[in-house]
């Protein structure tokens, strides 16, 4: 059995704080002591117990004689208490766990299923110190800023119904973050890193535990930039990478906006365990190929290929037209565009 991550533990949610904070996000007006007192089946001290706990947490909440307590301002950051409000209205049965550091959601999200916890859940933290990437890079992950999670699954099944696994989430995350902000220039570079106007906004890692015939689990890591300034990358990747806010001069709501990501990743997970046709994956791919009809480069068991970028067929194998006509299909590898 792993050991757990004792140094900085899940923070522990508390029903009553939680259920003070949807009385008082979904009133949408002040409400009074007695009203929260009784709604809830709590003394009115216990009530002024809890909103000091919300607002040490981040939330701004008036106060006022005769007409009770108003929430006036939500916390930008990603907060505990936001997360599992959010994810208790739109996804059931789906457990949340918070950290406010932790060494890489990945491995947390392996230790927490060594030690019993059930998937689905998911793993968020305000900070890694050793985030995961792609062939064993570093992920640079700022603290506060952006959005670091893991989502576990358990599908116990043959691994072909998840091969395309990956590219239907970068998919459904690009389809929904369009739905929020139209204007975004979204694109996936193959197999899993999303890009705005040129320079990576977010990647993606799955990991998954497979014996010969059954995939036990899966693991979807994800990174997404989303209220760092282009001023705050390091020197290193700040000509390569950007944010939704360095993309639109705005900030988010980084609580809702990763229950959206929550959510498109569990329709990629169950678009492939249901294995329904009703969407054609080269088809949804085409509408965000960042490669599409690019020059493109790779090594592969050794040997260097190079060619156009035509797509992806329908199991997800990136399409390269050789200089000699011929197509060849790439499973696996790290694709750099030609200049």
């Amino acid at each position: 059995m792993k050991k757990t991550n004792t140094q900085n533990p899940a923070v522990e949610f508390d029903p009553t704080e939680l259920a003070v904070l949807e009385t008082l996000i979904h009133a949408n007006d002040y409400v009074s002591g007695n009203t929260l007192a009784k709604s809830i089946g709590i003394s009115r001290t216990t009530i002024h117990t809890k909103i000091d706990q919300l607002k040490k947490s981040g939330f701004k909440i008036k106060a006022t004689s005769n007409r009770g307590y108003f929430l006036e301002k939500l916390p930008q950051k990603l907060t505990p208490q936001l997360l599992q409000t959010y994810s208790n209205r739109t996804i059931k049965d789906f457990q949340i766990f918070f950290y406010p550091s932790v060494d890489s959601t990945n491995l947390e999200a392996e230790r927490l299923f060594s030690n019993g916890a059930k998937p689905p859940f998911a793993v968020f933290t305000n900070k890694q110190t050793a985030g995961k990437g792609r062939l064993g890079r570093k992920w640079h992950s700022q603290a506060n800023q952006n959005l670091y999670c893991s989502i576990m699954f358990s599908p116990n099944t043959e691994p072909q119904k998840l091969q395309s696994f990956t590219l239907w989430v970068g998919i459904e995350i690009c389809r929904s973050l369009k739905t929020l902000i139209p204007t975004l220039d979204l694109k996936i570079k193959w197999p899993n890193d999303l890009y705005c106007n040129g320079k990576k906004v977010s990647g993606i890692l799955t990991e998954a535990r497979i014996d010969s015939d059954r995939m036990h689990t899966i693991i979807l890591g994800l990174g997404l930039n989303i209220n760092s300034t282009s001023k705050s990358f390091p020197g290193e990747i700040k000509t390569i990478a950007t944010s939704l806010r360095a993309e639109t001069n705005q900030t988010y709501d980084m609580n809702a906006l990763s229950i959206e990501i929550i959510q498109a990743t569990v329709r990629a997970y169950n678009k492939c365990i249901e294995a329904k046709d009703e969407d054609s994956l080269p088809k949804a791919w085409d509408a965000f190929d960042y490669l599409k009809d690019k020059p493109v480069s790779l090594t592969e068991n050794g040997q260097k290929i190079s060619g156009l970028a035509l797509g992806i067929n329908s199991y997800g194998a990136l399409q390269v037209e050789k200089n000699n006509g011929t197509i060849h299909s790439i499973h696996s590898g790290d694709v750099t565009l030609k200049q």
